[in-house]
């Protein structure tokens, strides 16, 4: 015998909730649904006689979920999530755009001359670009494709590497023109630009030469800065050694305006991947960027 389905509440009333949950006033909520507060509250008690329970707690002027209410709000929340993305997703079927998110650092240094390149072989494919480093979940952000950093270890994505992290000390010719650097004990005595920011768990220079496996002692930290933009333009000018990554030099920049002084570098076991919801078939659009992506990233590494 087949189980009988509960029936939803009437969406109106869920609406009401939703609102009312979301701005914790029933006054507000009554303006953003262009009611009356009389119908919003009445729409809340239908909806928690039609549940058996109390939905919040009602004090002077203000309310409050109860454990139930706010059980019903997370639910809600989620599935307004998925909604939004399908309708971004179904939007998405019959466009020539794909939308990739990726960090500041990676969007301006190596995202951005990937796009160029691959524009000029596809230009009825247009690229938006999500640039934050905060880490997108492609479940809940409408993104088609993200970069993101780590170890690979996520759940209900799918993922491809595009490189392992590697890095490396790097300075402008004319700097190293001027100062004797033949080892990585000399290191120590040059003026060490230093990157601070959460771009890397391996960014700072005392990380990095623990991972060299020395003990510098005291560093000559000449400058701190807050992205790696300014690193890399503080390097170029010549203001000291700079730690770099391997995909984040542009190719114009390599042994004209930037040179490896040594040969010393650290892997540091993490890789940045592209990522996509794990069994969610991509537009074609999407599927030629990510394969192009894939081809690129192991073309433009600095080795």
């Amino acid at each position: 015998m087949a189980t009988q389905r509960k029936r939803l509440p009437p969406l109106n009333t869920i609406a009401a909730f939703e609102a009312s949950a979301r701005l914790m006033s029933f006054t507000r909520a009554a303006e953003e649904l262009h009611l009356s507060q009389g119908a919003v509250s009445r729409q809340i008690q239908v909806l928690e006689e039609r549940m058996g329970i109390a939905l919040f707690n009602r004090r002077h002027k203000e309310i409050q979920l109860t454990r139930a209410g706010l059980i019903f709000q997370q639910a809600i929340a989620q599935s307004l999530n998925s909604i939004r993305r399908a309708v971004t997703v179904i939007e998405a079927l019959d466009t020539s755009t794909v939308t990739i998110a990726a960090s500041n650092a990676m969007a301006s240094f190596w995202l951005m001359p990937a796009i160029i390149d691959f524009r000029t072989q596809h230009p009825d494919i247009d690229i938006r670009v999500l640039a934050s480093n905060v880490p997108v979940d492609p479940w809940k952000d409408p993104v088609d494709l993200a970069i993101r950093y780590g170890d690979g270890q996520w759940p209900n994505v799918t993922k491809f590497k595009l490189f392992d992290e590697e890095i490396f000390p790097v300075c402008s010719p004319k700097y190293l023109e001027s100062h004797r650097i033949d080892s990585i004990s000399d290191l120590p005595k040059a003026e060490l630009i230093e990157l601070e920011a959460d771009i890397s768990a391996f960014n700072s220079w005392d990380t990095w030469f623990e991972m060299a496996g020395m003990q510098p002692g005291q560093l000559h930290k000449s400058l701190t800065l807050s992205n790696y933009d300014l690193v890399y333009r503080a390097a170029c000018s010549g203001k000291g050694v700079a730690l770099a990554w391997s995909y984040g030099i542009p190719h114009e920049s390599r042994e004209t305006l930037l040179v490896k002084p040594l040969g010393n570098s650290v892997k540091t076991g993490l890789s940045e991947y592209i990522i996509h919801t794990e069994n969610e078939e991509l537009s074609a659009p999407a599927r030629i960027f990510l394969d192009w992506l894939i081809d690129f990233g192991g073309r433009s590494i600095w080795t």
